[in-house]
């Protein structure tokens, strides 16, 4: 089994060159890659990006092994303020149009909230607001058609796609292959009990086929939330969740999330040897 990793957990920014060396000296072969990050300076912090920029990250990549399995547009596509939706969205769907001459096959992003600050609110779980947001998701997924391209959606807890349900609520109102999901079972953990094991093995019974990749991070729960930790020094069963997505989908997209930085030589150190020990 492999895992990737989110490319700008790698601290070389503006140089995606320098970024793929390093990226196969790391022994990644897939990665999650978001040009806001990675390319802040070269992109207006992700507002701006083309295809010829992309054709170069591609043609780096390509030459150290390197496969972009994810690019990042992560943004708040149901802004109540409607200018700035638009913005975003026209943006998200510039990123669908280019993502092949950066080598990737899916964009990717959560689905934002009613609170532009991001302060948890019951406010994104109507049924209103749910329904807005798949009619979002719907527009662009009509685009993701037509430039055969594919919308990645990552459910969590503070967003309107925010459970199992919903997202399966999701996948039936809009049945096209074009859209997908990226799952994280800790962004789902809604309480101290939650298992991201258990919800993992859900999430693969209830929609498993229109998952495209995985997002793996350990962390300890806090009160109401949780709070991320170094791999190994959370309560998260990394072992089980890896043997899990390999049984249902040898080889999938695995994309180690939030590392820390300071501890990140030891998280993927971690990471590697359950990886080897699962092959």
């Amino acid at each position: 089994m492999k895992i990737g990793i989110r490319a700008h957990d790698i601290h070389i920014f503006d140089d995606p060159e320098k970024l793929a060396v390093s990226l196969k000296d790391h022994q990644f072969s897939y990665v999650q890659f978001a040009p806001r990050v990675s390319l802040a300076g070269l992109t207006q912090n992700g507002a701006q990006i083309n295809f010829g920029l992309g054709n170069r990250v591609k043609q780096a990549f390509d030459q150290n092994g390197v496969k972009i399995a994810v690019l990042g547009c992560y943004c708040n596509i149901i802004d109540p303020d409607m200018d700035k939706r638009q913005q975003v969205l026209h943006q998200f769907k510039k990123y669908l149009t280019a993502a092949h001459s950066f080598g990737a096959d899916l964009v990717a992003t959560e689905t934002g909230s009613v609170d532009p600050t991001f302060h948890k609110t019951p406010n994104n779980f109507t049924a209103v607001k749910i329904d807005e947001t798949i009619e979002v998701i719907r527009d662009l997924v009509k685009t993701a058609e037509k430039v055969g391209c594919l919308v990645g959606i990552e459910p969590g807890v503070n967003h309107p796609i925010y459970s199992l349900a919903v997202t399966k609520q999701l996948l039936a109102a809009i049945p096209s292959p074009n859209l997908q999901i990226v799952l994280d079972p800790g962004s789902l953990v809604m309480n101290a009990d939650d298992d991201p094991v258990q919800i993992l093995k859900q999430g693969i019974h209830d929609f498993g086929d229109r998952i495209y990749a995985y997002h793996i991070k350990d962390f300890v729960y806090k009160t109401d939330h949780i709070e991320i930790t170094p791999i190994g020094e959370g309560q998260v069963d990394i072992e089980a969740l890896f043997k899990t997505i390999n049984t249902a989908q040898p080889g999938a997209y695995a994309i180690a999330d939030e590392l820390s930085a300071t501890s990140i030589e030891q998280s993927l150190t971690r990471l590697q040897a359950i990886a080897q020990k699962i092959n």
